[in-house]
């Protein structure tokens, strides 16, 4: 019975004492729950970010590798084409009027010789539009053209559709090769007769000179390429992710590629409607240290936003001898926001979970506080006018109690005690106040001391122990000490009830 007594007491004292803690504390809660999470947002965009431009470098890096190996495979062909025994004899042939004086084999018979290792091994490789040997006279003029048609095969075109490719830009950089080396051509559309051919065919030109027996350049060999596999190769690289566009450009920024196709080489189909990659977007830095070549992309044409990783055109320059103008991987900022919130609320939960818990242990604390001070407060212990007057009232409450029930200050002296108390140790309760109860009972076994030490120090303690009563019966003593506190947060000493557990 009173031990029911006691915990109704405590539990109505301590839901007192929590209201007043959650009146302060839920709001700081609430507060600390919004800005976590406002943070663990940011802090997963930095994350979301950094993984993204990983896997985005890591897929410029793989095109640059894909992209290095096919430039080395056809610099390849064009060295192979370029060193032929045909081409060494149309030279001597061309130098000697038609006739190669030194095997007596004609021009055309070295044209045919030519012809038919080309066809036997380009028709075989699809990449390969056209192969051409230009002349390195002034008018650069085409000597052996052999082109394939749209799904055809190679053929060779008649000597009076040749033409003279003195004026194309690519001729002025080719002529400046020395041997052995190899120009590329930027990507564009494919001319003939200075128009874009129809249908328009992406194309990329590689070329090298050509030596006779001599060691002089007397002809170029030019072979065009299918750029529209290069972009497609490209495309897929980086396209396989959801929403994900990529736009290539070249360096005077109009484009090679665009999610609206349309819009792709504008530059040579309608010059007057072109748009550039500068032109469409306006970069700008997020400020993402994580991910510090990432950039905000807005739309100049709706407004809309995407974030971009740029490709570096240095790796290409390395082995294409020239600038290749760029790559931008675009993906829109609201998916980039939607994987951020994706993930944020991994962070999200575990920041709560260990705020939940950091409050809890906080509230208990604070709850504790709130009750000894009510407790000290009721006492009339928050201050030294009311001493006497809580001292009766605590000798009034404890007197009665039938339960073994002490009360100390700091220093272990007597501040009220129980009847039960006075039965239980044999002395009458003005023996007991005021006094030292370590020199009162001296032979304190030391356990007891270390509970009464950690309760001096904050530290509650909930013991049962099996005893011997003054009749020799076995009994069970179930001691429970607690601190209180003064007003100002410190230990003013404990409280010891004990009771045996046989009684109640």
């Amino acid at each position: 019975m009173v031990g029911r007594i006691v915990n109704y007491t405590l539990q109505v004292r301590f839901r007192t004492s929590l209201g007043k803690v959650l009146k302060y504390l839920v709001p700081v809660f609430v507060i600390f729950l919004l800005i976590s999470g406002y943070l663990a947002f940011h802090i997963t965009e930095r994350e979301v970010a950094a993984n993204y431009e990983a896997r985005m470098l890591a897929g410029t890096r793989s095109g640059e590798q894909v992209a290095r190996v096919k430039f080395q495979i056809t610099k390849d062909e064009l060295l192979f084409f370029s060193r032929l025994s045909a081409t060494r004899g149309m030279a001597r042939a061309l130098a000697g009027g038609g006739v190669d004086e030194s095997t007596g084999v004609a021009i055309e018979d070295w044209i045919r010789n030519f012809n038919d290792v080309a066809f036997q091994y380009a028709n075989a490789k699809e990449r390969i539009l056209q192969i051409r040997i230009i002349l390195a006279n002034e008018s650069a003029d085409e000597f052996v053209k052999l082109k394939r048609p749209p799904r055809g095969v190679l053929k060779r075109i008649p000597e009076d559709e040749l033409q003279s490719k003195a004026g194309y830009p690519y001729m002025a950089s080719v002529r400046d090769l020395p041997l052995n080396e190899v120009y590329w051509s930027l990507i564009e559309l494919n001319l003939e007769h200075g128009q874009v051919e129809m249908p328009p065919q992406p194309t990329i030109r590689g070329a090298t000179p050509m030596a006779d027996d001599k060691g002089q350049i007397w002809a170029y060999l030019v072979i065009n390429y299918d750029a529209a596999l290069i972009l497609q190769d490209l495309t897929r690289t980086f396209t396989a992710q959801p929403n994900i566009r990529l736009y290539g450009y070249k360096p005077n920024g109009h484009y090679i590629l665009h999610p609206k196709p349309g819009l792709a080489f504008q530059d040579q189909l309608q010059p007057a409607k072109a748009m550039t990659y500068d032109q469409e977007f306006v970069l700008s830095n997020p400020g993402w240290r994580s991910a510090p070549q990432l950039l905000l992309a807005t739309s100049q044409v709706d407004g809309s936003q995407d974030i971009v990783l740029l490709s570096r055109p240095e790796p290409y320059e390395t082995y294409t001898n020239n600038e290749r103008g760029n790559f931008a991987i675009h993906i829109p900022l609201w998916r980039f926001q939607e994987i951020v919130s994706e993930n944020s609320w991994r962070i999200i939960v575990r920041v709560w979970a260990g705020a939940l818990l950091i409050f809890a242990l906080l509230g208990l604390v604070m709850t504790r506080v709130v009750r000894q001070r009510d407790l000290a407060e009721a006492l009339g212990l928050q201050g030294e006018s009311g001493r006497a007057e809580s001292d009766a009232l605590i000798s009034l409450m404890l007197q009665k109690l039938p339960v073994a029930m002490a009360m100390f200050d700091a220093n272990m002296h007597y501040l009220a005690v129980s009847e039960r108390w006075c039965q239980e140790y044999g002395v009458h309760a003005k023996d007991l106040i005021g006094k030292d109860h370590k020199s009162l009972f001296p032979h304190m076994r030391n356990a007891v001391r270390t509970l009464y030490q950690q309760a001096l120090e904050g530290r509650s303690a909930d013991v049962t122990q099996r005893l011997v009563d003054e009749v020799g019966d076995e009994v069970s003593v179930r001691w429970r000490i607690e601190p209180w506190h003064a007003v100002d947060g410190s230990v003013a000493g404990i409280v010891v009830l004990s009771y045996r557990v046989e009684d109640y």
